[in-house]
């Protein structure tokens, strides 16, 4: 109760504060932003440049669809749109985190302090955290993905580029919306429903929600043992990869005057005792010590696949032997007013935003049905955003210029139980039974920027666009790791290993960020006929620096340093075959100076800087020939380097049969492995999740028949041999593969009731979604779904 109180305060206070300090939205009607359905190949309106623009005439980098084209492929999650966006990848083992690469370019590391390189906006608001990325897709307009930095116009942390997903909102003035209801393979149900209209003379709204629940694809078993003498190894007994959770949001539009609009949102998800935390063990070549072996790195480089750790039995990607139950628990509440006013030649944009989330998560991160690594967090999540916006247009320049602010709170807590901490806690209690490592934290952090971008018309066909922005970072952390055992009788209470005071005692000022830097884009862009545009540019991106979260980190590694990307980009887009075929291609050649790699060598998570270099192609074709078909194809070529990442160097494990002999880099001392591993630096290591080729492939043939529409579609995607860490070691290389999906649809005319047939990923391919190597301990992994099927129904209602 006292919750919703304060939940009803705060968003009081936000619509009062906005409608009092922020002048209003020009009234543009939403048909100016999509235009009725003209195929795949069809014109569509983005806002890459935060104005309403044809996708064909914007001189950046963009992927987009529209709410009818997600619908048609089936997209009911926010990660599910990668595979028909080139060179977008996801990483991701569970709803907890979210980790989008574009490019290559990503932010692995699953501490929950961490900002991503591609940042990730929905509805005009920055969502900060990787915890709040991960999401129910219902209801959209839009999904937008912009490659490459896109600093100037929405800030520090969009280096690798941007996706902005763009909910249908309370714009229309008649009564509309729908019903749709889903049932798939594993019991994966769900129902979402929206529904919008008028309430008073010029007043509207907007509401949609979405609930989902699914069973785990990826069974709990228990390990056979009895040939080695242990018997029977129960599992948890929880079956992973399943659902359950819902979502729900409220828009609510008025025009203020003929010149003004005001847009309030309310959002709430929420995700109750998700199963989550297990994962398959794979890639191991055992060695007489009972551990795995490894490069001179301290890397697994086995690639034998899926095993059962304890009996080295082959075994499925489907299966996990972990004992302890996962769990993940998340609420997020997102209050936000939009307003523009159009003052003459000149329009005002405001955007207001405070979001929440509280997060517990709980996971058995080593795939045995032993107690080896433990992982637990916990986080309490706001930030608060504010963007002024001026914009306007003459003959010759289309500019805008606008600050924005950002300030975020962390509180939480992330925990490490088993070997990754046993060296400390034989220096703190000089033994261990089952220790446990607690890193206490509260960060504070607030940016400021200014920001401006022009085009400006030389001639009818030439244009020049500039831009450019000056950032400001001001964060600060509060940090203790502190070491506790109770079952261990020498020290049953918890030592406090280190405080962020200790460490600035040895490197002073390294637990505060005081971080300004500029962003920049110049293009050139040259409208050779009205369907065609070529363009080059160079972008000056940045990255903000943070803190390595680990149980076990030096002065010096504990804070990373900010990184900068200069991008140099040429491209076309054009329209052939009286604008049947879309053609977009993008070259582009990365060149980063302290380049933010995450590495979990040795079991230990930190972020290291290096410099880089990445040069790589894009090419997209939307080809709607008739009305009858439809096809998209894409594909990408790219090559990467990372200078140098630390390897393993030391890595220390309690030893899993007693007396067990010394072997390959490790000696036993006295029940503790300490392993020591040659190989002190990885070079020229390539971009995790970067294949050098992908392609994506949408074929769509519809004819008419029995008063309404049949639509059979395939759509799928190929990528090339790809590492899933920096790190490069063999047993984190994700071979190539390809995932193939189906859909066979009925649509009634006159009531647009519509039912759809799919298959998901048909040819069955095991694939691996997340890999982490944990060196001597082998590799974990969690592989996408299996093939899967079912029915939608979606029944439309209103002036659909």
């Amino acid at each position: 109760m006292l919750h919703a109180m304060g939940a009803k305060r705060r968003a009081s206070l936000l619509i009062a504060c906005t409608a009092l300090t922020i002048p209003t939205m020009v009234a543009a009607q939403d048909a100016e932003l999509e235009k009725a359905d003209e195929g795949l190949a069809g014109e569509i309106i983005v806002t890459a440049t935060k104005r309403n623009e044809s996708l064909q005439r914007v001189p950046v980098s963009v992927s987009a669809f529209s709410g009818e084209q997600i619908n048609r492929l089936g997209i009911s999650e926010t990660t599910q749109i990668t595979q028909q966006i080139p060179a977008l990848r996801v990483n991701a083992w569970s709803p907890n985190l979210t980790i989008f690469s574009l490019r290559g370019i990503s932010q692995s590391n699953f501490t929950d302090n961490l900002e991503a390189p591609v940042a990730v906006y929905q509805d005009n608001a920055y969502i900060a955290s990787m915890n709040a990325l991960a999401g129910q897709l219902f209801d959209i307009k839009r999904v937008e993905v912009l490659r490459g930095p896109q600093g100037t116009l929405f800030g520090r942390n969009a280096t690798g580029g941007l996706i902005h997903y763009l909910s249908e909102d309370a714009s229309r003035d008649d009564f509309n919306g729908y019903v749709q209801g889903e049932y798939g393979r594993f019991k994966d149900r769900s129902i979402e429903a929206a529904v919008g209209g008028p309430l008073l003379e010029g007043v509207r709204f907007r509401a949609a929600a979405r609930v989902e629940k699914a069973d785990g694809y990826i069974k709990s078993r228990d390990t056979d043992a009895t040939d080695l003498g242990f018997g029977i190894i129960p599992g948890s007994g929880q079956d992973l990869g399943g659902k359950n959770g819902w979502a729900a949001r409220l828009n609510i539009q008025a025009d203020l005057s003929p010149d003004a609009k005001l847009s309030l949102w309310y959002k709430h998800s929420e995700d109750n005792h998700v199963a989550t935390g297990g994962y398959a063990f794979e890639n191991c070549d055992f060695l007489p010590n009972g551990f795995c072996d490894t490069n001179a790195a301290g890397l697994s480089d086995a690639t034998n696949g899926v095993l059962n750790g304890i009996t080295g039995n082959p075994a499925s990607p489907y299966e996990h032997f972990g004992e302890r139950p996962g769990r993940l628990d998340r609420v997020m509440n997102s209050y936000q007013g939009q307003l523009d006013w159009a003052l003459g030649d000149v329009e005002l944009t405001l955007i207001t935003n405070y979001l929440e989330m509280d997060k517990r998560y709980a996971e058995d991160g080593d795939a045995l049905p032993l107690v080896i690594v433990n992982v637990d967090s916990a986080v309490d999540f706001r930030q608060f955003s504010q963007e002024v916006r001026l914009s306007g247009d003459t003959d010759m320049l289309k500019w805008q210029v606008g600050a924005y602010y950002l300030d975020m709170k962390y509180d939480g807590n992330h925990a490490v139980t088993g070997a990754p901490i046993t060296d400390l806690a034989i220096a703190g209690n000089g033994g261990f039974s089952l220790p446990t490592v607690d890193q206490l934290y509260k960060i504070d952090s607030k940016n400021w920027s200014l920001f401006a971008q022009g085009d400006l018309h030389l001639t009818d066909e030439l244009s020049l666009t500039l831009g450019g922005r000056y950032s400001k970072d001001n964060k600060s952390i509060d940090y203790v790791n502190v070491l506790s055992d109770p079952t261990f009788a020498a020290q049953p209470d918890p030592i406090v290993l280190f405080t962020d005071q200790d460490l600035a005692a040895v490197v002073p000022g390294v637990n505060r960020e005081r971080y300004g830097d500029w962003a920049a884009r110049v293009s050139l862009n040259y409208q050779v006929t009205p369907d065609t545009l070529l363009f080059a540019s160079w972008n000056r991106g940045i990255k903000g620096g943070n803190w390595s979260l680990s149980s076990n980190i030096a002065p010096q590694g504990f804070r990373h340093r900010p990184e900068t990307l200069n991008s140099l980009e040429g491209g076309f887009k054009t329209s052939l075959l009286d604008r049947s075929l879309r053609l977009n291609g993008t070259v582009f050649h990365y060149m980063y100076d302290d380049y933010q790699a995450f590495s979990l060598a040795g079991g230990v998570p930190q972020v290291f800087n290096s410099d880089a270099r990445s040069t790589g192609a894009e090419l997209e074709a939307f080809w709607s020939p008739s009305k009858n078909f439809d096809a998209v194809l894409g594909a990408t070529w790219q090559t990467s380097k990372v200078d140098s990442i630390p390897g393993t160097v030391q890595q220390s494990a309690p030893e899993v049969f007693p007396g067990a002999p010394d072997s390959q880099y490790c000696v036993n001392n006295s029940g503790v492995f300490t392993c020591t591993f040659p190989q002190t630096t990885i070079r020229d290591a390539k971009f995790p999740n970067s294949p050098k080729h992908s392609f994506n492939y949408l074929l769509r043939y519809n004819v008419d028949v029995a008063e309404g529409n049949i639509a059979a579609q395939i759509d799928g995607v190929w990528y090339d041999d790809q590492f899933l860490e920096v790190t490069n070691g063999l047993g984190s290389l994700q071979k190539s593969y390809n995932v193939t999906n189906v859909s066979l649809t009925y649509r009634h005319d006159r009531t647009g009731i519509s039912l759809t047939a799919w298959g998901r990923n048909v040819f069955d391919k095991q694939y691996r979604a997340y890999v982490l190597n944990l060196g001597i301990l082998g590799v974990t992994a969690l592989y996408g779904p299996p093939a899967t099927y079912g029915a939608t129904l979606r029944i439309p209602f209103g002036a659909n």
